[in-house]
């Protein structure tokens, strides 16, 4: 297995546990509708107890009492939050350890180009990786979030939230906006933390596809932690009056702003 891919996934899960060790209160609402900081660690451990070959815990959840909880994806991630509750700081700390120590020594014996069942079905080993590294740094942010403490912008867990995240604009201009063939979208993504600055322009079979430039006919222009609470649906924590600017087709624009929020 690729050693930078396991060392991103590595440093992604340190960075994590590091800072939420430094967070006294785990019972503040974090910005996932229904979790707290406590169940935010807690689903980290259950994937990486899966990934470390573990089965989902057999735990059925009071449902009734869980109104946050409307898809079948949401019950599945539910279910290893529910069961750690009321778990202590250091014990869940303690599990995290473990789980990924068992999971770095699993992955770590397999070929590169093995493949895992998860969420979706079997899934390459790299594409996983990339996913548990995503998935480790969001949280640590929707973390920071729910504390006030912004940090750890860019880094290997930051290149792949903008892999990621940037990925469905092909998708979000072509067929959310509706934009004609040759139209051309601008996304400028800005410091502090990580900068982009993408083209995306649809071609004469409606498709979308990254291009190096052109005339966009609409542009978005966002921070780079306003790009990513947005494309992760966090939106209510931010104000888009002061963090967002649109030009060109105001339309087309509002309507890419609306449709970035791509992750569960």
């Amino acid at each position: 297995m690729s050693d930078a891919l396991l060392d991103n996934w590595d440093q992604a899960i340190a960075n994590f546990a590091a800072f939420v060790s430094t967070v006294d209160d785990w019972e503040i609402a974090s910005p996932c509708p229904g979790w707290s900081v406590s169940d935010l660690v807690a689903h980290i451990i259950d994937f990486e107890s899966q990934l470390a070959g573990d089965p989902q815990p057999e735990h059925t959840p009071d449902w009734s009492s869980l109104s946050h909880v409307s898809s079948d994806f949401g019950r599945f991630t539910e279910i290893g939050v529910d069961i750690r509750r009321g778990r202590s700081h250091e014990s869940l700390l303690e599990e995290l350890t473990d789980c990924h120590t068992r999971a770095r020594e699993r992955l770590n014996s397999l070929p590169s180009d093995a493949s895992l069942p998860w969420l979706r079905g079997d899934t390459p080993l790299p594409r996983l990786l990339g996913m548990r590294t995503f998935d480790a740094w969001v949280h640590e942010q929707d973390i920071r979030m729910a504390v006030g403490q912004p940090g750890n912008m860019t880094g290997p867990g930051a290149r792949e939230a903008l892999k990621t995240l940037t990925s469905a604009l092909p998708k979000i201009w072509a067929k959310n906006a509706g934009a004609p063939a040759g139209a051309v979208l601008e996304v400028a993504i800005t410091e502090p933390g990580l900068s982009a600055d993408l083209f995306v322009t649809v071609g004469e079979d409606g498709k979308a596809t990254f291009t190096d430039g052109g005339e966009p006919v609409a542009s978005l222009s966002m921070p780079w932690m306003t790009f990513v609470a947005l494309a992760c649906g966090r939106s209510p924590e931010i104000d888009l009056s002061s963090s967002v600017h649109l030009s060109g087709d105001h339309t087309l624009a509002s309507t890419v702003l609306g449709s970035l929020a791509v992750t569960p």
